[in-house]
């Protein structure tokens, strides 16, 4: 039955890169907090080489990767069960097999960089069409530190997205920062942008007011954005963000990921 219906757990696609121990490490939290396994997966494309001999050097390397993110977590002395394991495939259907189980998918945000979609990396694949939550993990440059979240960017027109950010907001200590785009340039009413930005300023607030309720302990700030999203992350790029969207949303799934930003992708019925 176990084998039909495995544990749910934290995955980490771990390819040998930093990225990828860094996912690995955002991923701690994620797990402890369930209290479920963390998993780390290092998938291993046998089509990259037709020379048989080359099974072995890649079968090392994926070994030596795994013991580094293995060694890498355990330093943190975190109180989570780690689970390396070697899979045989294309990274992206693998990782797209683990999500049917997974609690979450976490992975580096470059690395597993296979082609996909005309150009697009796998990381982004997988974001935009995994059957669970996918982390994309932005290594800032230079950071060496266990990574650290200071603020959760959300828009305020989903509600499941809007829980999904609260929660990880509170489990990450951070400040939420919720968004709304203006629509005041389309006003024909005679309304100036003044007027246009209040009114979505106010709505937000509606919004916003039941779940703060339910996250009292969850610092909140709420941003009227002109333009796009995709334009807005980009202008604001600030250290230590995530932002969390739905899957579905393309525009601003690709717009975070294009803009260097971690991103919390899910799929709204899986919450």
């Amino acid at each position: 039955m176990s084998d039909i219906y495995p544990a749910p757990s934290i995955v980490v696609g771990v390819d040998g890169s930093r990225a990828a121990t860094n996912a690995a490490l955002w991923a701690v939290d994620e797990a402890v907090s369930r209290d479920i396994p963390l998993r780390l997966v290092y998938v291993i494309d046998e089509m990259d080489s037709s020379d048989p001999g080359a099974h072995t050097g890649r079968l090392a390397a994926a070994r030596a990767a795994l013991h580094d993110a293995y060694r890498t977590v355990d330093a943190t002395g975190a109180p989570v069960k780690v689970e390396p394991e070697i899979l045989w495939g294309k990274p992206l259907t693998k990782l797209m097999e683990e999500s049917r189980s997974a609690a979450m998918i976490c992975v580096g945000s470059i690395g597993l960089n296979h082609a996909c979609r005309g150009g697009g990396s796998t990381a982004a694949a997988l974001a935009g069409s995994s059957l669970c939550p996918v982390a994309v993990v932005r290594r800032p440059p230079g950071r060496q530190a266990t990574p650290h979240v200071s603020i959760i960017v959300a828009q305020v027109d989903n509600g499941m997205v809007l829980r999904r950010a609260f929660e990880e907001a509170r489990l990450r200590g951070a400040t939420l920062r919720a968004i709304s785009v203006s629509q005041a340039e389309a006003l024909r009413d005679g309304s100036d942008a003044g007027d246009g930005n209040r009114l979505a300023q106010a709505q937000m607030n509606r919004r916003l007011s039941r779940w703060t309720r339910l996250y009292p302990d969850v610092p909140v700030e709420s941003v009227v954005v002109q333009g796009s999203v995709e334009e807005y992350l980009t202008a604001n790029d600030e250290a230590d963000q995530v932002f969390v969207t739905d899957s579905h949303t393309c525009e601003d799934l690709c717009g975070a990921y294009n803009a260097g930003r971690s991103v919390l992708a899910i799929r709204c019925s899986h919450l």
